[in-house]
């Protein structure tokens, strides 16, 4: 078989004509990120199992999740360099066979401490697969082909997490919890195969991309320190532990000290701030920052409601996730057809909008529900999301110039990533101190609460206060989608480097 060279085949910007090529390279860039974000909450509902396979505590297991998410977002900042340095193609490469390792050695994992250590492997891999492969399609479309590509590349980063929950679930039920580890083996494989057979660079690596090492001892423990703490603040209840405000605090003077830095050197930063002068590219990274929190916010809570109040398996809180992942692949399958006719702008204000609404019956939730009012506000809401945040993302790499785009994805990515972990430890915060308000002396931890009885009722209200956090996360989004660009994701940028367009 001949290899087709997919991301140099019609990149003329002035060409809108999307060729076969470029529909393969999307394909096979949607297919090689869907792993790494499916991992992002398929162990969400595999930490009670977990916790029991492994006799640990629940405090040790929950580790299992932070720490995958520790490591993708440490390493995504490395995705602009290494794309430079290596070429997107062989990053890929690199970065896929990481990922499988870690998968499968997490899948053979026979202790919580050896589960998590490999579960950093995989955050490693993972944190380069998406970032690289949102530059590489970037650049081989140019911008008039780009809106296209990127609702068919935006299906798993919103569809794999939504659908994690559920998956895993489903092979915990009827296969073991490994299995939700070893399902990524397959994917890994086939794109590895796709990539070395129908996949080219679009710009040549360079051996004098250098690495901003000043930025990186900065910007990745800054990262780490927040995000670690943000989940020590959910585990722990609040933010008044002193373990928690240390790791806030040193993260965010860390990240402080890389923004400055990053703001005044002129050689290739780890993180290009420089491109939140363009007017597209910085309200569009706002709005997704904003659109992650209240998306992600919700995944923990929401399956927590349906085992707790409702009384109903993992697998069966899985499945009642599912109306949102349907809303949005609705909005997918229209989108071309809503963007000619509202424009992006207007586009992403309606999808806010939805959102907001859709999450109202959230807010005022009980015990004994309406499912077909839920069902039905779950569908609306994941089709706001989802005509929403693939504008966003469209509009923020689209903006820039070819050769900027490991950094614009990059970036974007970072932010997004934060956007997510804000959300749920906020969201866990809230749900904690709401619970513990309610529960009984004797009855210590919501663990403790028997599903589906009368003091399981009770705490319905809790999970109704926390859902009104998500709809503010939501209303906040608006304020920078107000100033997206009406229609066309024209570059804010026309000279390399030099991001114009300034508001």
């Amino acid at each position: 078989m001949s290899t087709d060279r997919a991301t140099s085949a019609g990149t003329d910007d002035s060409d809108s004509r999307v060729t076969p090529q470029l529909w393969w390279l999307s394909g096979i860039m949607a297919l090689g990120s869907f792993a790494s974000l499916l991992d992002s909450t398929i162990v969400n509902v595999a930490v009670g199992p977990l916790a029991e396979a492994f006799d640990a505590e629940l405090a040790t297991v929950q580790w299992v999740v932070t720490a995958y998410l520790l490591a993708l977002s440490a390493t995504i900042p490395l995705s602009g360099w290494a794309t430079a340095r290596f070429g997107a193609k062989q990053t890929i490469i690199a970065a896929q066979l990481v990922f499988l390792l870690g998968s499968l050695l997490s899948g053979f994992a026979w202790s919580a401490p050896s589960l998590i250590v490999f579960r950093v492997v995989q955050g490693i891999g993972g944190g380069l697969v998406v970032p690289i492969g949102q530059a590489l399609l970037t650049q081989a479309a140019g911008p008039k082909r780009l809106g296209k590509l990127m609702a068919v590349v935006s299906v798993p980063a919103m569809f794999a997490p939504l659908l994690g929950p559920s998956l895993g679930g489903l092979l915990i039920d009827h296969l073991g919890w490994r299995w939700i580890f070893f399902i990524n083996v397959p994917l890994c494989l086939l794109t590895l195969v796709l990539v070395l057979l129908r996949v080219e660079n679009a710009v040549a690596p360079s051996a004098s991309a250098k690495l901003d090492v000043v930025g990186l001892v900065l910007l990745t423990p800054g990262l780490a320190g927040l995000l670690y703490g943000l989940s020590e603040a959910g585990s722990a209840g609040g933010f008044a532990n002193g373990r928690t405000l240390g790791s806030l605090t040193a993260g965010l003077l860390l990240l402080a000290a890389f923004t400055l830095r990053a703001l005044r050197d002129r050689l290739n930063p780890l993180l290009d701030l420089s491109l939140f002068r363009g007017r597209s590219f910085r309200y569009g990274t706002l709005t997704g920052f904003w659109l992650s929190t209240a998306m992600f916010g919700v995944m923990i809570p929401l399956p927590l409601y349906f085992q707790i109040v409702q009384g109903t398996s993992v697998l069966g809180s899985a499945l009642l996730l599912l109306p949102q992942t349907l809303g949005y692949l609705i909005a997918v399958t229209l989108m071309n057809r809503l963007t000619v006719l509202l424009g992006v702008r207007n586009l992403a204000l309606l999808g806010i909008m939805l959102t907001v609404a859709a999450t109202i019956p959230y807010g005022l939730i009980s015990a004994q529900p309406d499912m077909v009012l839920l069902s039905g506000a779950m569908t609306v809401r994941g089709f706001g999301l989802g005509v929403s945040m693939v504008p966003t993302m469209t509009l923020a790499f689209g903006s820039v110039p070819r050769e900027l785009a490991p950094a614009a994805t990059s970036t974007f990515n970072v932010f997004q990533r934060v956007g997510a972990s804000v959300g749920t430890a906020v969201l866990a915060v809230v749900l904690q101190q709401r619970v513990e308000d309610r529960l009984p002396p004797e009855t210590a931890t919501l663990a403790q609460v028997p599903p589906g009885d009368g003091l399981a009722a009770t705490l319905a209200p809790a999970f109704g206060a926390t859902f009104w956090w998500a709809l503010a996360f939501a209303v906040v989004a608006l304020i920078p989608s107000l100033f997206l660009p009406g229609r066309e994701p024209a570059r804010d940028c026309d000279r390399p480097g030099t991001p114009g367009n300034v508001m």
